[in-house]
Parts: structure tokens; C-alpha cells; sequence
């Protein structure tokens, strides 16, 4: 009976050093995976910030998914041993994946994004059957896919077409709304009318008589340049002037 208290103190002491023992060795061995992990958290987070959930959403959800399994492997279910070589090679198979789909996204879109010259040139043929007129001193002004807002690099344009509006002040003008082939005929008729109606806005902002312009729309009735990609997309897409 003297002897249990001693033999419990020891006992207790014991269960603590073991305690601290595999606490010790859990907190290593989590530590060892430590850099692993942080690496894979850091190509999760570029990837978000590049939009691979929306780019690459299968291949961002796989290594997001596979980040979670290793994690909880490492650190959780499994601390005092390394993970398994299968987890090891999907999650890093998986990685390798979402770097490549991130990056071939990045440069579709890059791709994608072409800014029209300020004036149409030589090389973009017209459609055929489009209407041949007299040659106007005012530059036609291009649009973003399904836009009507002026774009930043459009206002040099837009401010020389006021100069010579205010240097010729008897000059009557219209301004026609066009878009290119994508979108129905109706959605692509109010869609002209905005951008037209935008440049109109522009013009009288800037001290043009709304009296002096007219504004019409053709939707994608008209396009100036053939084509079904955005070679010829970006030239359809304007607000072009006609001297009355």
C-alpha cells in the first residue's frame, strides 16, 4: 500500500515524458513536410490569383483536393512515417498539371485580347457587298466584345475627331453603331445603338452640337472586314462616321 502512491507518481511521469516524447517527434516529422507544403500552398494561391478556378477549374480543384489529402497525411493521420509514395506522386502529378493548364490559359487569353489599329488599313479587306463611300477625315472608334463603353486607348481618336469638328463647324455628321457576327440580330442592333448613342455623348460632352449628329445602327449587318474570328471581329466592332 506505501508503494502505490510512489508507483503512481512514476507512472504518471512516464505517461508524460511519452507524451512529450511523441509530441516532439510529431512536431519533427510535420515540420520535415513543412516546406513541401507551404510550396504546393504557394502554387494553389498563384494559380487563384492568375484565375486557374475559373480557367482551369478541373485541374485547380484536383490540386486543391490533393493539398488537403497530403496535409492531413503528414500531419494528422499519419505523422511518424512518410506519406504514401502514392499521395507523394498525385498531389505533385497534380501540381505539375495546374501549372501547365494555368499557364496555357494565361496565354489563350493573352492571345485573345488584339486591339484594332486606331484606323482601319489597307490589309483588312471589306466585306463584300459593303457599301462604298467618300472617305471621311473622322477615325472610326473600336469597342471590346459586347461593350459600349469608350475604351482608354480610343480617346486620342475621339479628341482629334472633336479638333476637326470644332475646325469645321458647318459639317453634319452620322455616327453608325456596328458589331461584329456574334449575338442575335436584335441584341446586336440595340448593342450599335449604345455605341453610337456613346460616342454621340462623348462628342456633345466636348462641346459639339447634338443638332450636328445623327446616330444610326446596323448591328452586324455591315461589317468592314470578312471573317469569323477575331482578325475581322475587331474591325466590325466601331462606331464609324459618315459626312452628311
Amino acid at each position: 500500500m506505501n508503494g502505490s502512491p510512489k508507483r503512481g507518481r512514476v507512472i504518471r511521469r512516464s505517461l508524460i515524458v511519452t507524451s512529450m516524447a511523441l509530441m516532439i517527434a510529431g512536431c519533427a516529422t510535420t515540420a520535415s513536410y513543412r516546406p513541401e507544403i507551404d510550396s504546393m500552398k504557394t502554387v494553389l494561391a498563384e494559380a487563384k490569383t492568375a484565375g486557374a478556378e475559373t480557367r482551369a477549374p478541373e485541374a485547380y480543384a484536383a490540386a486543391e483536393a490533393c493539398l488537403d489529402w497530403f496535409t492531413h497525411e503528414a500531419t494528422e493521420f499519419n505523422p511518424f512515417a512518410d506519406p504514401d509514395a502514392r499521395i507523394r506522386g498525385k498531389c505533385q502529378a497534380a501540381f505539375v498539371a495546374l501549372r501547365g493548364k494555368t499557364a496555357a490559359a494565361q496565354a489563350k487569353g493573352a492571345a485573345e485580347v488584339v486591339l484594332p489599329p486606331v484606323t482601319p488599313q489597307l490589309e483588312a479587306a471589306p466585306a463584300e457587298g459593303a457599301a462604298e463611300e467618300k472617305a471621311s477625315p473622322l477615325r472610326d472608334i473600336f469597342f471590346d466584345f459586347d461593350k459600349s463603353l469608350l475604351r482608354a486607348d480610343m480617346k486620342k481618336s475621339l479628341a482629334e475627331n472633336v479638333r476637326w469638328l470644332k475646325a469645321n463647324p458647318g459639317a453634319l455628321i452620322i455616327i453608325e453603331g456596328h458589331c461584329d457576327e456574334r449575338g442575335t440580330v436584335e441584341y446586336n442592333q440595340a448593342l450599335g445603338q449604345r455605341r453610337a448613342a456613346s460616342v454621340k455623348s462623348y462628342l456633345v460632352a466636348a462641346g459639339i452640337s447634338a443638332k450636328r449628329i445623327k446616330v444610326v445602327s446596323y448591328g452586324k449587318e455591315r461589317p468592314f472586314a470578312a471573317g469569323h474570328d477575331e482578325s475581322a471581329w475587331q474591325w466590325n466592332r466601331r462606331a464609324h462616321f459618315v459626312l452628311q
